[in-house]
């Protein structure tokens, strides 16, 4: 598969990924909460108390709904990242996820990052985000930490999770992303390790080339 080729891939198993979310997530809330509502009247004349709990939970899982929409929608924006600046870049997608997901990211910069070419500060930008994404949404993660460091060639980030782990052998439902994240990395030269394993978290590191 060529590079244009693999580029097509990446973007049609990212239209995929977005349409199983919205369909897995919010849409099946929705549709619940639908249905759940025409039951609720009924509940009512019954028992008080317990058609407040159901609107109590309602309420949290449209707060869910919410959220993961919102997220969705902050994936597809475009990011001007070459105006910003990578750091700056990965500061502000640090933020979002900390407001969207109630989770603590913290951005650790070792010493100033070299100029990397523009194509290769989006992929690495893009790749960071589905990392913190599956951190965030499916690893049950507290805290997230990102990594950046460089050296006179090549510029390394990590983003390591104290979430659940999983086995690298068995790709876990939701996490749709990790090859993705690899292809991205392999587009520019780059490359994608991934540590992990049940129960003790799991760290992604990435590393691009500069000039």
């Amino acid at each position: 598969m060529d590079i244009s080729e693999r580029a097509v891939a990446i973007l049609e198993e990212e239209r995929s990924r977005f349409a199983r979310d919205l369909h897995d997530g919010p849409v099946q809330v929705l549709s619940n909460a639908s249905m759940r509502l025409d039951m609720l009247s009924q509940v009512m004349a019954v028992d008080v108390n317990l058609a407040g709990a159901e609107v109590r939970r309602m309420q949290r899982r449209l707060v869910q709904a919410t959220t993961e929409l919102r997220q969705l929608i902050y994936d597809l924006q475009p990011v001007a990242v070459d105006a910003m600046g990578i750091e700056s870049a990965l500061t502000g997608l640090a933020h979002a996820t900390e407001r969207d997901w109630k989770v603590s990211v913290t951005v650790d910069v070792n010493g100033a990052a070299p100029p990397l070419r523009v194509p290769v500060e989006m992929m690495l930008y893009r790749a960071v985000q589905e990392a913190l994404s599956n951190a965030a949404k499916h690893a049950g993660a507290q805290h997230i930490t990102i990594t950046m460091s460089s050296d006179t060639d090549s510029v390394s980030c990590q983003v390591a999770d104290d979430g659940k782990g999983f086995d690298p052998a068995r790709r876990p439902s939701g996490h749709y992303g990790l090859g993705n994240m690899a292809d991205r990395m392999a587009l520019v030269g780059g490359s994608c390790t991934l540590d992990t394993a049940p129960g003790r978290g799991t760290q992604v590191t990435f590393k691009v080339p500069c000039g």
